[in-house]
């Protein structure tokens, strides 16, 4: 006859002989240790001790007092913290005492001494838990799975379209071009229009009529040309911005998986989809190993002026990096200040102190994870050429049967928008489901492992969870703020030259041939700096009170009485930072020598970079 019992710990019912009655046996699921209860019918009767003589003191009022049946029979109490535990509890479960003992077991003593589990447990417990985890929260996995397909379909349509717009138009101005061949010339990437000296003489170029006898006019050549027009930059914005969010769906659910499981909740109570704040978390996925890896960039980059090849392979070794570090990483992005999340230093420091688990979770990843994109990736550089022959021969099928059958829309953009567009999505968007569908469910799986490893190894890493209240920044953080804000102001710099190209359009139109160039050169540096100063003063006078470098880290930008700066305010300290850096940034090292850790625009601006205070 067999006893069933209950783990307290994993849920799991045990089927336990009868000889094991009012024994403890160890859950073979987990490794708790559990009391077998004794069958009610088999419970030796109590023994009735005999009732003790008093001594009886006349005038006692409690001498008719039996204190014996004052005791609560019912509840059981932890010895070493009085809290009330179950009648079968070998320990207690708030302070970890033996029952029996009253003292600490070896594994509850290396808890109290770490604050944690003891972190050899964690390679045994992760695939129990982080599998209930996953049957609990399949929805994620199918939703993960939509959201990666979807976004990574439309970001390569994009990029096809944006590829139908360049080789198209790169032919029509090509054509244009041959079609006056002694007054037009193409030398290398500038093309030169001479207009005769004689009078009424005409030079036609992309429509476009040049009257201006004597006149030298240069202007991209028509490979380089479209690239600068604005369906390219629609098109271009289209693909970033849907690639921003296929990144950050998998941080934003990363991060909070790892934050959930650290503080030992079991699911996910709510997780609202919000594209916006996916944009700026995807922000972050594709930043952070860039600035992560920012030291070895520059070795690679000196290699490229004398082999581009190994260039590239020194560059792809460098990118395992942020793959062995991410799980630290992970886990100081739960915190409130994740700075040194940023910083290779701390990054190295945090792996060679959890090298075991590091590198088990990087192999997990790899075979789990990668594994299906990795042999995609090969199998497309092996028979790329052939597959993507056979792909064209089948595009051109469903084209011609679409002709003979539905609309002939001929050969021009109705057809690429109406037929094309379509079908290409769609095959995108059938082989990324099928790619990612593999993907999503191991990495929801390798989400929660990830949270195990911040529960597990949580003291062994260098996190930072508080600040003293407004205490100002110093130089480091700045810096590494900067550094990732200066990539914002690189891809504003990128839109900066579309205005450019727009006001060299206009100029063009006004009969500015002969200045076109260097008033389309100074429009591009008159708008990427507006767009750079807008950037600033409005992100900083905003609800962040901080530009996503500054957030990123956990930094605020406030007045120098602790209140949030105004719109002017903000517009000025942007002013103030353009004049730092006319001083070649000698004006931004102040703060490595003032005790107020303020540099010359701070001054200037009378505000100051503190430290975010932790907000309710």
């Amino acid at each position: 006859m067999s006893i069933k019992v209950r783990c307290k710990a994993c849920e799991t019912v045990l089927n336990v002989s009868d000889q094991a009655a009012g024994k403890v046996v160890k859950c073979k699921q987990c490794g708790e240790r559990v009391r077998v209860p004794v069958p009610k019918g088999d419970r030796p009767a109590a023994m009735v001790r005999p009732p003790k003589e008093e001594e009886h003191f006349p005038g006692d009022p409690l001498a008719s007092l039996d204190l014996r049946s004052m005791e609560d029979t019912k509840r059981k109490v932890c010895p070493g913290c009085a809290s009330p535990v179950n009648i079968d509890a070998v320990e207690c479960p708030k302070c970890g005492v033996t029952i029996a003992t009253g003292g600490l077991s070896e594994r509850q003593r290396i808890r109290h001494e770490r604050k944690g589990p003891p972190p050899e447990e964690f390679y045994g417990a992760i695939w129990s838990n982080a599998w209930r985890f996953l049957k609990r929260h399949w929805g994620y996995g199918v939703r993960t799975a939509m959201i990666w397909s979807l976004t990574l379909s439309i970001s390569l349509t994009c990029l096809v379209s944006l590829n139908y717009y360049v080789r198209t138009r790169a032919v029509e101005l090509q054509a244009s071009a041959d079609a006056d061949k002694t007054n037009i010339t193409i030398d290398g990437d500038v093309l030169t229009i001479k207009v005769p000296k004689e009078k009424s003489s005409t030079v036609v170029y992309d429509k476009t009529h040049f009257t201006t006898t004597g006149q030298t006019i240069q202007l991209r050549a028509p490979h380089l040309q479209p690239f600068y027009e604005p369906p390219s930059a629609f098109w271009i914005f289209l693909t970033v911005v849907f690639q921003l969010g296929f990144g950050g769906w998998a941080w934003t659910l990363a991060i909070t998986i790892a934050k959930l499981t650290m503080s030992g909740e079991k699911a996910i109570k709510r997780f609202p989809m919000d594209f916006f704040g996916n944009l700026t978390m995807g922000f972050r996925f594709y930043v952070w190993p860039a600035v992560l890896l920012m030291p070895f960039l520059w070795i690679s980059g000196v290699i490229s002026i004398f082999s581009p090849i190994a260039s590239g392979i020194t560059t792809c070794v460098f990118m395992l990096i942020p793959f062995l570090v991410l799980p630290a990483a992970v886990i100081h992005m739960t915190q409130n200040y994740h700075y040194r999340g940023w910083l290779l230093w701390w990054m190295a420091k945090d792996f060679f102190k959890t090298i075991k688990p590091c590198m088990y979770i990087f192999m997990l990843n790899l075979f789990m994870v990668f594994l299906v994109p990795l042999g995609v990736a090969i199998a497309m550089i092996v028979f790329g050429s052939r597959i993507i022959a056979w792909l064209l021969a089948q595009e051109a099928m469903a084209l011609e049967w679409a002709k003979a059958n539905i609309m002939n829309m001929g050969e021009g953009n109705f057809q690429f928008m109406f037929y094309q567009m379509p079908l290409v999505f769609t095959f995108f968007f059938l082989v990324f489901f099928v790619i990612c569908g593999l993907m999503s469910f191991p990495a929801v799986f390798m989400m929660r492992v990830v949270g195990l490893y911040g529960v597990y190894f949580k003291p062994d890493l260098s996190l930072v969870n508080e600040f003293p209240d407004l205490e100002p920044a110093g130089f480091g953080p700045r810096f590494l703020a900067y550094m990732i804000d200066l990539i914002i102001v690189s891809l504003l710099g990128v839109v900066g030259g579309f205005v450019g190209t727009l006001f060299g359009l206009l100029f063009m139109y006004y009969g500015m041939d002969s200045m076109v160039f260097m008033l389309e050169q100074v429009a591009r540096a008159i708008a990427s700096l507006l767009l750079a100063g807008f950037y600033f003063a409005s992100m900083e006078s905003g609800a962040s009170r901080a530009t996503l470098g500054k957030a990123s880290i956990g930094l605020i930008v406030l007045r120098d009485d602790d209140k949030p700066m105004p719109r002017q305010q903000a517009f000025g300290r942007a002013a103030s930072g353009f004049v730092t850096i006319l001083t070649f940034y000698i004006g931004f090292l102040l703060c490595l020598f003032r005790a107020d850790k303020k540099a010359m625009h701070d001054l200037m601006s009378k505000s100051k970079v503190v430290w975010r205070v932790e907000e309710n």
